[in-house]
């Protein structure tokens, strides 16, 4: 819960600060946990006659709690959203010519590298350049579009026509490179 309203910066657009981030929360847990269990057994345990408590300062004990916690806030947290009925965001936002733009992700029809700057293409023929690279697309994006080349990215729902060597959307045709072709064949 503590990192969902305060540690809005753990992401993993930058990998390995990600990674030191969820390290950093991980350790402040543990470092939690451990003082709760050392205050409780020096005030509720000790005043008791059975002493046997070793199980609580076992480390795979306390992973055990964590998981059970987290799991229970998963799936309340999914119930509230059936429940609401909210969606997962339709739409991307991203900076073109200097404009905010914001696109519903099912128009886009593939995105293109050319050298420093990225085309979005989209169902509307309208292209939109932005400075966002391509890798960073694919991470944002989810499994609706798949990479076929180092230049382009594509909306799977959009392809009319598939080799091993070209993909088709409409009238335009998209090389597929080798490093793909695996992942395209699927």
């Amino acid at each position: 819960m503590f990192a969902k309203f305060y540690l809005n910066d753990i992401s993993f657009k930058k990998r390995w600060l990600g990674i030191y981030h969820l390290t950093c929360l991980a350790m402040i847990v543990l470092l939690v946990e451990y003082l709760s269990i050392i205050l409780t057994d020096l005030y509720l345990i000790n005043t008791t006659i059975d002493k046997n408590a070793d199980f609580i300062f076992n480390p795979f004990f306390i992973w055990l709690m964590a998981i059970a916690f987290i799991s229970l806030e998963i799936l309340l947290e999914n119930k509230i959203n059936l429940e609401s009925g909210e969606e997962i965001s339709r739409f991307i936002e991203f900076t073109s010519e200097r404009k905010k733009i914001s696109l519903e992700i099912d128009t886009i029809t593939f995105i293109e590298s050319c050298d420093d700057e990225v085309w979005v293409r989209t169902t509307s023929e309208i292209s939109y350049r932005t400075k966002m690279n391509i890798s960073n697309w694919e991470l944002t994006l989810d499994s609706r579009f798949i990479r076929i080349h180092r230049s382009y990215l594509v909306n799977r729902a959009h392809i009319t026509k598939i080799t091993p060597t070209k993909i088709w959307i409409g009238n335009k045709s998209l090389e597929v490179s080798r490093k793909y072709r695996d992942k395209v064949a699927q």
